[in-house]
């Protein structure tokens, strides 16, 4: 009904605006200038982190067209919640991971997704019950769906259960949970994810910084939509509503079909030219998350880069995201120039049926390729109306079925995709037959572009931050040659500082934390992470009453910090204060639940009191989380034989 409404409203204003009059001699100008049109007609519009956008339902209003075809673009089915979109997935059938030893099942049960998750002890017994309801689902589903779930503070956790819509259909482990050692529930989603599976979220300037909570409000963007391209709308929907010249209209929205090569191809490769999955690109220091706006350079977003993997020659890897990083290896796409892109055979708009492929991509192929006078396609350099020699073409191929072949993408195993790297002979190898994950080798990381326009010295804080980032903050040699960095061009951003102090606090190096904390901090004075770090290497160091009054002092009044608030737990343990420990360890798990490593320090303090109840129920709360938590299983059999329940510990003391 409201939309009805405002599309008459909008015939209206559209119609006035044909012949423009002063707000004295219009009423409806005159209304237009005293008020903001958009909040009149309930329009929200966002602030803080992402300003300026408004629901992407809202261009519908004008483009109604574009919108609905856009729905069946995979884009626009990005990310939503479960029944938002039609269910595919065949929920009679479990999956039993045989690496891990784990079973999983997928449930529809009254409206909503369950997920669980199970060991079987040698009776049969089930243990370590995961279960948990579906909050999100990422994915359009023409070849996957991974499922979400959303804890109380906001945070986003992947579980390792995927729907493959390929090969009729089947359940197995998500991307990244192959092998018997994975995250299992505990793989956090990060921003760098999220900006490219979804529309920007509503959240507060600086919330989206490096390292700030990774966290998401719980009413979240389904997809992604039209301002992902087009950049935010608010100004130019309400220049449309109140009926402001065409020109000005236009000019308040960017059509990236207008900007120039790079400036066009910067909104499709900010998501789609990802060398490896491995490593991502490090955002320019000082921009946010949610920063980007179609019109700018990529560079000026985020440093581009690539990595040098022994085992798999650059032009042998094949990604499920190498779109254009395959494409621009192509002798077509160097030899045309640049000209050849995206949009030569894509239309972000428009999902091309079947049908519709062949001639669609044959067209395409056909705007630099000619013919001979059989219509078949130069095979040669021969001029246009000689003989051909390319052999016959079936009526349901195109140029596409060999030159651009589907094949078995390596990092996602249960997937085929388009290998946008053109081909003239596909070779005889079949190129979609099931392969083993293999595990990227990463032995050195460089610049995409070598050309790019950032300063040297960024680039090499890029670089290592990226080998960091890799490698959980242990490749000592990265974090050396940011000190050494430093020592000569001390960086003027937070950034890089915390890639320093973060890998020495990792590995344990208090004392060297310190300083870099101490760099990071004047630069991000209110930085929560920084200050939590700082307090645990001050308490790391000896000076335990100043590092706890540090953390403390950063968790007084805040319901969120979950982390933070566990290194307090421990703190307070360490300090023989039982109570304030479990308290807070409580605290943590009331925003964060999955939070394995509070449960198991509730359990331990609770066995060491004498009570085994407490203790029991904690230590299996925390190995339904994480199974293969060997403390947390001495800790519960020890538990349980003090319960008498010893037939109940051999199924815990039995499992490997």
């Amino acid at each position: 009904m409201l939309l009805a409404t405002l599309r008459a409203a909008l015939t209206v204003l559209v119609f006035l605006a044909i012949a423009p009059a002063s707000a004295a001699e219009d009423p409806v100008a005159a209304l237009a200038a005293a008020n903001d049109v958009l909040a009149d007609w309930d329009i929200p519009v966002t602030s803080g982190a992402a300003a300026g956008y408004v629901p992407d339902k809202t261009c519908a209003l004008c483009h109604e067209a574009k919108a609905e075809s856009f729905q069946h673009v995979a884009m626009g089915k990005s990310f939503y919640r479960p029944l938002a979109r039609p269910v595919i997935e065949d929920f009679s059938k479990g999956y039993h991971h045989v690496p891990s030893d784990r079973y999983y099942e997928m449930a529809l049960d009254d409206g909503a997704y369950i997920f669980r998750r199970y060991k079987l002890a040698p009776d049969g017994t089930r243990i370590d019950v995961f279960e948990r309801k579906v909050d999100w689902i990422l994915g359009s589903g023409n070849h996957v769906r991974v499922y979400l779930y959303q804890t109380a503070d906001g945070a986003l956790y992947q579980l390792p259960l995927a729907w493959y819509t390929q090969d009729g259909g089947h359940w197995a482990m998500a991307p990244g949970f192959e092998f018997k050692l994975h995250l299992g529930v505990g793989r956090q989603v990060r921003r760098s994810c999220m900006t490219c599976h979804n529309a920007y979220p509503d959240v507060a300037e600086g919330s989206d910084a490096l390292h700030m909570p990774e966290v998401y409000p719980k009413d979240l963007p389904q997809g992604i939509g039209c301002q992902r391209c087009h950049g935010p709308g608010a100004d130019h929907v309400r220049h449309a509503m109140s009926g402001a010249d065409e020109a000005v209209t236009r000019a308040a929205i960017v059509n990236p079909g207008k900007l120039g090569r790079e400036k066009l191809y910067s909104v499709c490769y900010g998501c789609h030219m990802q060398p490896t999955v491995a490593v991502t690109g490090i955002r320019r220091f000082g921009r946010g998350a949610y920063s980007f706006r179609p019109g700018e350079d990529l560079d000026a977003y985020r440093t581009g880069l690539d990595i040098v993997d022994p085992g798999m020659p650059k032009g042998e890897r094949f990604e499920i995201n190498h779109h254009p990083y395959r494409l621009e290896q192509s002798r077509c796409f160097i030899e045309s120039g640049g000209k050849l892109g995206c949009l030569t055979c894509h239309d972000p708009h428009v999902k091309r049926t079947p049908a519709e492929r062949p001639a669609h991509y044959r067209a395409a192929c056909l705007t630099c390729h000619g013919v001979d006078t059989a219509g078949l396609p130069l095979a040669t350099s021969a001029p246009a109306g000689t003989a051909s020699t390319h052999p016959q073409i079936a009526d349901d191929a195109d140029c596409t079925t060999c030159h651009m072949p589907a094949r078995r993408t390596q990092d996602v195993i249960e997937v085929t995709m388009t290998d946008h790297l053109i081909v003239r002979d596909p070779g005889p190898a079949d190129l979609t037959a099931r392969i083993d994950k293999r595990v990227t080798e990463v032995a050195g990381v460089e610049m995409l572009d070598p050309h790019a326009a950032i300063p040297a010295d960024e680039a090499l804080a890029a670089r290592a931050m990226a080998v960091l980032d890799y490698s959980g903050g242990k490749a000592g040699y990265a974090a050396d040659a940011l000190a050494t960095l430093f020592a000569r061009a001390p960086s003027r951003h937070f950034e890089p500082w915390y890639a320093l102090a973060e890998s020495l606090f990792r590995r344990a190096d208090f004392k060297g934390a310190l300083d870099p904390l101490a760099q990071a901090i004047l630069r991000a004075p209110g930085h929560p992470r920084l200050r939590a770090m700082e307090a645990v290497s001050l308490y790391g160091v000896g000076r335990k009453a100043l590092g706890l009054q540090r953390m403390e002092a950063l968790l007084a009044g805040r319901t969120d910090l979950p982390l933070a608030r566990y290194q307090l737990a421990v703190m307070y343990r360490s300090e023989g204060r039982m109570d304030d420990a479990i308290a807070a360890a409580h605290k943590a798990l009331a925003a964060r639940f999955n939070l394995w490593m509070a449960w198991r320090l509730i359990g331990e303090v609770e066995l060491e009191r004498g009570n085994a109840g407490p203790a029991a129920d904690a230590f299996k709360a925390a190995l339904a989380i994480e199974p293969d938590a060997e403390r947390v299983s001495e800790g519960l059999v020890s538990a349980l034989m003090r319960l008498g329940r010893e037939r109940e510990a051999r199924l815990y003391r039995a499992t490997p």
